[in-house]
This record gives C-alpha cells, sequence and structure tokens, in this order.
C-alpha cells in the first residue's frame, strides 16, 4: 500500500483519436481495480486531455505531496528519458509535489510477449476468420467495419509476418523492438517475418509492406501476411495501417492479407504497471 500522501501519475503518449483515448483511461481503471487504495490519475503526454499539467492539479488537490510517474510505454526512448521527466518534474514544482520515482517501459517483459501473441493467434489461429474479431481488418478507416469475420474456409498455411514499430532516432529502442520480434516469432510458426517502423528506422512501413508481398517468392509464397502493429492504443498509425492494408488487398489479390489489433488496454498490462509501482514504492 502506497503512503497517504503519494500517489500515481499514468502518463500516455496521446492522440487526437477517442478510441484510443478511451483505451488508456480504460487501462488505468484497471490499474484502479487492481490497487482501489491507491490515488492514480490518467494523463496524456500531448494531443489530448487531461494533460500531465492537469493531473498533477488533481493529485494535488487531494493532499498528494509526492508522486510516482508511469510511462505507459513500450520502450525506453526519448519520450521516456527526457520529455515526460521533464514535464512530470516542472509541473510538480509548481504544485510542491515531489516525484520520488518513474517506472520503465513495458519492454520485452514475457506478459507482453504473451499479449502479443495473443494478438497474432486472434488472426491466424482460426481459419474463419477474415480479419480480426473486433473489426480492424482494414475493411475501415476512421470507421472500422465493426461486423463479424466472413467464414473463407481456408487455412494459412505459409505465413509472412510483417511486425510494426513506432520508431524513434534512439538506435537502442529500435534494436529492442527487433529483439521483441524475435523473442515473440520464436513461439510463432511462421516462413518469413521482419521489423519495419513508421519513423527513425529501416525498413519502412512501406518498405516492409513491399517486402511482405513477396515474401518467399522464389519458392512457394506466403498464402497469408499478417501485419502485427506493436503499439499500445489506437491512434492515426493504426488507422495508417488499415489504408495500406486496402491497398495491398488490391495490388496483391492472392496473398490474404490481415491486420492483428494493437495490444489495447488489457488487464494483463495493467498488472505490469502495478507491479512497477510496488517496486518503486518499495524504495522510497
Amino acid at each position: 500500500m502506497l503512503a497517504n500522501d503519494l500517489g500515481v501519475l499514468v502518463v500516455g503518449h496521446g492522440t487526437r483519436k477517442p478510441s484510443g483515448q478511451a483505451q488508456l483511461l480504460q487501462l488505468v481503471e484497471h490499474m484502479r481495480q487492481s490497487e482501489p487504495r491507491w490515488i492514480i490519475e490518467p494523463s496524456f503526454l500531448e494531443l489530448a486531455t487531461p494533460t500531465i499539467e492537469q493531473a498533477i492539479a488533481k493529485l494535488s488537490s487531494q493532499q498528494i505531496r509526492r508522486i510516482i510517474v508511469v510511462p505507459i510505454l513500450l520502450f525506453s526512448a526519448a519520450h521516456a528519458k527526457s520529455d515526460i521527466p521533464d514535464a512530470a518534474q516542472a509541473s510538480a514544482r509548481e504544485h510542491r509535489i515531489t516525484v520520488v520515482a518513474q517506472t520503465p517501459s513495458l519492454g520485452t517483459t514475457p506478459e507482453v510477449i504473451a499479449l502479443s501473441n495473443r494478438r497474432y493467434l486472434e488472426i491466424t489461429a482460426q481459419a474463419s476468420q477474415e480479419g480480426c474479431p473486433e473489426g480492424h481488418c482494414g475493411h475501415g478507416l476512421d470507421n472500422p467495419c465493426g461486423r463479424s469475420c466472413t467464414v473463407r474456409g481456408k487455412t494459412y498455411r505459409r505465413i509472412a509476418l510483417a511486425m510494426v514499430g513506432r520508431g524513434t532516432s534512439d538506435v537502442a529502442a529500435l534494436e529492442h523492438m527487433r529483439h521483441f520480434t524475435h523473442l515473440a516469432n520464436s513461439q510463432r510458426s511462421t516462413q518469413w517475418v521482419s521489423t519495419g517502423f513508421f519513423a527513425g528506422g529501416k525498413p519502412t512501413v512501406d518498405e516492409l509492406f513491399e517486402q511482405a508481398a513477396v515474401a518467399m517468392a522464389e519458392q512457394e509464397p506466403c498464402d497469408a501476411v499478417v501485419i502485427q502493429p506493436h503499439l499500445l492504443f489506437e491512434g492515426e498509425l493504426m488507422d495508417q495501417l488499415r489504408s495500406k492494408i486496402v491497398q495491398y488487398r488490391q495490388q496483391y489479390p492472392d496473398r490474404h492479407w490481415v491486420l492483428a489489433r494493437s495490444l489495447g488496454a488489457d488487464g494483463a498490462l495493467a498488472e505490469v504497471f502495478i507491479q512497477f509501482v510496488r517496486s518503486a514504492a518499495a524504495n522510497v
């Protein structure tokens, strides 16, 4: 249990997309349910409210004098190393609150690998699925189709897996993402796998799609291309992938193109972040 004056500030990256904002708030609700005695307030680094300053002001109004900052991030790059701690420290000083700790990113914790594999199996383990069960298969852009997936009666025999990361200028974080793909794929049956990035790393997302389209071309071609975003929540990047899926279905109709879900506000992730807070609190 946290001390009475110690609170938790959760910081998500932020998105203009309401569904992505809702997922962060839902994750915080999972955390609150796991530890109902704690005061846990959500915030966004950018593009959405509550802001970090607004959340810290709310913590202050509840007599919180010390906080543990919890970045909701997959890997440690600029947001974890400077953007979030700088913003939290600046706002905390204004409210005479002390930042006593910041928890780590998710990285390659077993729970994240397990959740990533569940998202992969949603697509590949059921031959009746045309796309994912929540309508994120690429049929819709701003509005996912929301309908039940169509029975195709086709089993995926040879799978090309394209893992997609947000990307960063931080070389270590890029390599961490590639290592994550290696660890996750060791538990899967794929004929081809590669990792691409929206920004900062190679191959780019466009290059990755092209590589996946022709994967194993000299041998028996892969009959399914699984695009799996290693992203936490809904947002513009997910919509970009949906748009590309539509494009590549038209360009390469002999491949079965599917898009896995983002990780989402899963209770298993909430429990990882709660464990991070418990460890941090034990040392303050």
